[in-house]
């Protein structure tokens, strides 16, 4: 496995008792990777050795939920400079 992708558990709904948005963000990523090496071989017949991140498992993680309006203040800030 190279890739990590799926559906997380993100939502975002109104709290009658705290008179707010209650937000819950999560993103899919990799949980457990080993770096493993490969030999090669050219069409040429030459060889050659690689390394990459080779992801084990994937899982979802917590994130900081972004509001709309908060890029957009961003955004807004940016384009001033």
């Amino acid at each position: 496995m190279t890739t990590c992708g799926g559906s997380c558990g993100t939502y975002a709904m109104y709290s009658l008792e705290a008179n707010m948005m209650e937000r819950s963000c999560t993103c899919c990523r990799e949980v457990s990777t080993t770096k493993k090496k490969v030999e090669m071989i050219c069409p040429d017949g030459s060889k050659f050795n690689h390394s990459y991140i080779h992801i084990n498992k994937c899982g979802c993680q917590r994130t900081e939920c972004v509001t709309p309006e908060a890029t957009q203040v961003t955004r807004s800030r940016r384009r001033r400079r």
